[in-house]
């Protein structure tokens, strides 16, 4: 029977995507299910060999932390975009049936701003974590943004990734120093998430120190309201989850992994069932 799946460090923990894809698949009639697959590092090589040797595996989602290193486990076999930003979250099968990876993260962050808070044009922003969601997301902030883009990171090799994306590099340590010069400020860190609870990248001191009207973008969604979020609301912060920017990425892999006809629309309309 065909199948898809979720792969990370822990999804059977929360992942939403099996429940947006099955949904789906459900409404489309297909006896496809999506699971949750909880690999540990050390494993991760061997469970990508079996996938994809496995023809019953139509591809899915990977979660945190496979994203950069399933794209080097696919070489060649990425999109255009996934190529530019060195990760994946979704992968699907071509029509060669071989594994393929594309980004479908930096999209849907970006589409999730624009619904709740309009155009990114004019804005300067600050993205926190350069991970394979912190690279998808800069990535496609870059293409909105005719203002800079500041990336924060531990790694200096980084470096190279911003001269891609015309961006400027800062170590992670030195957020404080523009804090108050940015008018949108994303984590794409783990920090705050359900493995690293009542975390933040930001200490409570220094978001006294941030402007009215910036917006606090955390790309979590597990909790609904992480310590960010928590410490921005009572600042008075405009503030965003990933709650919504998870839907969509949801989408946009489901349109690329799953069998067609299908209709773009209705899977949007499938995995609002029950008004999630």
């Amino acid at each position: 029977m065909k199948y898809a799946a979720i792969i990370g460090i822990n999804p059977s923990k929360g992942a939403r995507s099996p429940i947006l894809w099955n949904r789906a698949f459900k409404y489309f009639d297909h006896e496809i299910r999506m699971k949750p697959i909880d690999v540990k590092e050390d494993k991760i090589n061997d469970l990508f060999e079996k996938l994809n040797e496995d023809k019953d595996f139509i591809g899915g989602a990977i979660a945190f932390p496979y994203k950069e290193i399933i794209a080097k486990l696919l070489g060649n076999n990425l999109t255009k975009e996934a190529k530019k930003i060195g990760a994946v979250n979704c992968l699907y099968r071509n029509k060669d049936n071989q594994l393929f990876g594309t980004n479908t993260d930096g999209e849907a962050a970006v589409q999730s701003y624009k619904n709740n808070f309009g155009s990114i044009g004019k804005k300067k922003i600050l993205i926190i974590g350069l991970g394979g969601a912190g690279k998808a997301v800069s990535t496609y902030f870059s293409y909105s943004s005719n203002k800079s883009i500041i990336c924060a990171s531990r790694k200096t090799k980084d470096l190279n990734f911003c001269k891609r994306i015309k961006s400027e590099w800062i170590q992670l340590n030195e957020i404080n120093k523009v804090l108050n010069e940015v008018d949108i400020i994303v984590n794409c860190t783990s920090l705050g998430s359900i493995i690293n609870l009542g975390m933040s990248p930001i200490d409570k001191s220094l978001i006294e120190k941030i402007n009215k009207n910036t917006v606090i973008f955390d790309i979590i969604y597990d909790p609904n309201e992480t310590e960010l979020i928590k410490d921005a609301k009572k600042n008075n912060l405009k503030t965003l989850n990933g709650y919504e920017m998870n839907y969509i990425q949801a989408v946009l892999a489901f349109y690329k992994a799953s069998p067609k006809p299908k209709d773009f629309e209705n899977i949007k309309r499938s995995m609002m069932e029950n008004g999630d």
